[in-house]
């Protein structure tokens, strides 16, 4: 089951850290891998015995090459994971810049339409498109406004390209995760992000790369073939409600904020 025999997969963002970990889940699973990065990817493109090209997804040349290039040295492309992304400044929605905002978009936002845009054109009938969204596509976030509007149009990117490809049987779904560990993961830069986590989610720990992978394996496959336009929210629970953790510290807030004080009768 979830076997990708013989599929060609883009991975944009594949050099390191999440983009790494679904570049290998797939070529494990036989898919045959060209990895995008800013970054160097070229040695781990050898090692999956795949193809690199160096890709600044914001730039819709750029991306117009990549698939090119992917489309034609294996004739098709039956994949694309657009996971490039970038998270900058912890400020309110009216004190973070203009470059922020501009900047996470054109990762964020218009990496995800470049990649749609020129993948089409490569990819056959019946394949399937995975976003790398963040469960800040799904709720708000203090603090993290530009990422977040980033992330919610990543989402709606995602159901509204699931509905344009559907004629064709190309599906389009998006990933949400909640803290993944990787090397950006630092409590000393975030630590409300740890705090969160380590209180409110009920599997009070950081994803792992491996398991947001896992699901994008299980989203690609064709075993899920009915499954389209879909967030698929990884984030531990948070979602589902409040921790118990987070009950018992707000009942015990309460509980010495309605007792009594000393001295008072």
């Amino acid at each position: 089951m979830f076997r990708l025999d013989d599929r060609v997969a883009v991975v944009t963002g594949g050099a390191a850290g999440i983009g790494l970990a679904i570049a290998r889940r797939l070529h494990d699973a036989g898919a045959r891998l060209v990895i995008a990065d800013i970054a160097d990817g070229s040695e781990v493109a050898d090692q999956l015995g795949g193809l690199f090209v160096r890709t600044d997804v914001s730039i819709g040349q750029e991306v117009e090459a990549l698939m090119a290039t992917a489309g034609e040295r294996f004739d098709r492309i039956d994949i694309l994971v657009n996971n490039a992304g970038i998270a900058l400044g912890v400020e309110s929605v009216g004190e973070q810049s203009d470059s922020d905002y501009r900047d996470q978009f054109g990762v964020n936002v218009m990496g995800v339409v470049n990649g749609i845009r020129y993948v089409t054109r490569w990819m056959p009938d019946g394949g399937s498109i995975v976003n790398i969204a963040s469960l800040a596509g799904v709720i708000g976030f203090p603090g993290y406004g530009s990422y977040v509007a980033s992330k919610w149009a990543v989402v709606g990117l995602t159901k509204t390209a699931a509905l344009e490809l559907a004629s064709r049987r190309i599906r389009v779904n998006a990933v949400c995760p909640s803290g993944i560990a990787t090397a950006m993961y630092d409590p000393s830069e975030t630590p409300g992000e740890i705090a969160l986590i380590e209180t409110a989610q009920p599997i009070a720990r950081p994803g792992t790369p491996d398991e947001v992978a896992a699901a994008v394996q299980f989203l690609v496959a064709d075993d899920c073939a009915l499954l389209t336009g879909q967030a698929l929210v990884l984030d531990g629970g948070l979602s589902a409600g409040p921790s118990i953790a987070t009950m018992e510290m707000a009942l015990e807030k309460w509980t010495n904020r309605s007792s009594p004080s000393e001295g008072e009768t």
